[in-house]
């Protein structure tokens, strides 16, 4: 399969292949694997539905009763910030 690139693109390819020692094929390669990784996930979290979602939520919140309070204290300018002036 070959993919025209614009002269840019083709140059900036080049580069980066020549900086990592290896060819622009397996540089094309190893981007699009990269990529192609990241878009399938975006793909498998965007087609979850509400009733996945919901349980998903349920999941994280199934032990949140047992995290304890904090007191109003813990969230003051001086308890945050206390190793700084």
């Amino acid at each position: 399969m070959e993919i025209p690139f614009t002269p840019e693109i083709e140059a900036k390819l080049k580069q980066a292949a020549a900086q990592r020692g290896i060819t622009v094929e397996e540089f094309v390669q190893w981007l699009i694997g990269i990529h192609l990784e990241s878009y399938i996930r975006n793909e498998r979290q965007q087609r979850m539905t509400l009733e996945e979602f919901e349980a998903a939520l349920d999941s994280i919140a199934q032990y949140s009763h047992k995290i304890p309070d904090l007191p109003d204290e813990a969230f003051t300018r001086e308890s945050i910030y206390k190793d700084h002036d």
